[in-house]
């Protein structure tokens, strides 16, 4: 029988596509991996040194006391004799008011007191007058000078209030003119000028507004002629968690650090802990004030700080060991796994003190030096040739290529089928 030559054409590229079916299946079929796993221990030593928890928190640096500083007495101001940054010394002057109202108010309260000085001593010297007509064998004169007399010790009483209220007022106006010229209440840095000259001067108080991060306190002002903050001590408040606010209390040591300065460093104490706490997006915090023991040379108001608290410590010389090495039974039972000088492991019943950041303290049952077990990890071994594709075809492909078969000019086989 004749086969036609389309027909021959076709069943071959049938047979040549089936052939490339297989060995794609079996170029993907996955090589073989081998593993072993063995087990490593893991061991440490007990150590002698501090063991210590810490709380860390991070805050602003901020002078450890602030005042703002305005006149008492209301007027025109005359000079601002300070400005922004400047360090002032205490009782040094920092602004005045224009004092020609004052000195005003100083001549006539002066005026009048001597005044009333005078009225005081015309009413004494009427008394007098009238006492010795009331001792006249006259009985018409003496009867006259008892009624002058009675007036004459009224008119002393008044005039001596009328002196008291006039010494009252000289003295005030004393002050204000003494309080035209407003002076630092303590020694510090200028952080913010209010006052212009030719404008109005506040006089809010006598003595300005203070804040005291050291003990807390704090007394608020909207408005001021300068505010001076006292570096000499300088504090950072930091928000710790409820979580925490319990293991924290005044007197406790801390250290500090300064993202903006490389490798400066402070030592600090707690010296105070708001009462109430802060709720803010469902999360109560505590102000917790700081106050650097020392001042860095390079610090500056308002720097962000980090400070951890240490919350409790254990003595110098105290034995620690990683917790990790530590298993607690149920019961409350302690041990700890050594490994002795015959490589054999002995389970060592501890007792345990305090549970710091780097291990925990061992108060008895073992000795510096010794070898611990902390645990076994097991290593795995092994080789894993994964799985390798190769895309293949007819007409130029093979492995780990790409071909196809081309069909000749004009897109269809040779006969048309």
């Amino acid at each position: 029988m004749k086969i036609s030559r389309p027909v021959l054409i076709n069943t071959s590229l049938g047979i040549v596509i089936a052939g490339a079916i297989a060995a794609s299946l079996l170029i993907l079929l996955p090589a073989q991996a081998s593993t072993s796993t063995e087990a490593t221990q893991l061991t440490s030593t007990v150590q002698q040194g501090t063991v210590s928890s810490t709380i860390t928190a991070s805050g602003s640096v901020a002078a450890w006391r602030e005042v703002i500083a305005d006149f008492a007495v209301s007027g025109t101001i005359a000079t601002v004799d300070v400005a922004l940054g400047q360090a002032v010394s205490e009782g040094q002057q920092v602004g005045s008011l224009d004092p020609t109202d004052l000195d005003k108010a100083v001549a006539s309260a002066t005026n009048t007191l001597t005044r009333a000085k005078t009225d005081l001593a015309t009413a004494n010297a009427a008394v007098a007058t009238a006492t010795a007509d009331a001792s006249s064998t006259d009985q018409q004169t003496a009867s006259g000078a008892a009624q002058e007399l009675s007036s004459a010790k009224t008119q002393v009483l008044d005039a001596k209030d009328t002196v008291a209220d006039a010494t009252d007022a000289l003295a005030t106006a004393t002050a204000n003119r003494a309080d035209a010229v407003l002076v630092a209440p303590f020694g510090g840095i200028v952080t913010a000028v209010g006052g212009t000259v030719g404008g109005s001067s506040g006089s809010s108080s006598s003595s300005g507004s203070t804040t005291e991060a050291a003990t807390g306190t704090t007394t608020t002002s909207s408005t001021g002629f300068v505010t001076i903050a006292d570096t000499s001590k300088m504090t950072m408040t930091a928000a710790i968690a409820e979580a925490d606010i319990a293991l924290v209390a005044v007197g406790q040591t801390a250290d500090v650090t300064f993202p903006a300065l490389a490798d400066v460093t402070a030592t600090a104490t707690v010296t105070a802990i708001a009462p109430t706490g802060t709720t803010s997006n469902s999360v109560v915090t505590y102000s917790t004030t700081i106050t650097l023991d020392s001042v860095p040379a390079e610090l500056r108001l308002g720097q962000t700080a980090e400070v951890t608290i240490t919350t409790v410590s254990s003595a110098a010389d105290a034995l620690y060991v990683p917790t990790a090495a530590i298993t607690t039974a149920t019961d409350g039972t302690s041990t700890v796994d050594v490994i002795g000088d015959d490589d054999e492991v002995t389970t060592t019943p501890v007792e345990l003190g305090v549970a710091g950041d780097a291990g925990t303290e061992i108060t008895s049952g073992l000795t510096e030096g010794q070898t611990i077990v902390l645990g076994e990890v097991a290593a795995t071994t092994g080789t894993d040739t994964g799985t390798t594709t190769e895309q293949g075809g007819f007409g130029g492909g093979g492995a780990g290529r790409t071909g196809g078969f081309t069909p000749p000019t004009g897109g269809t086989f040779p006969g048309g089928n």
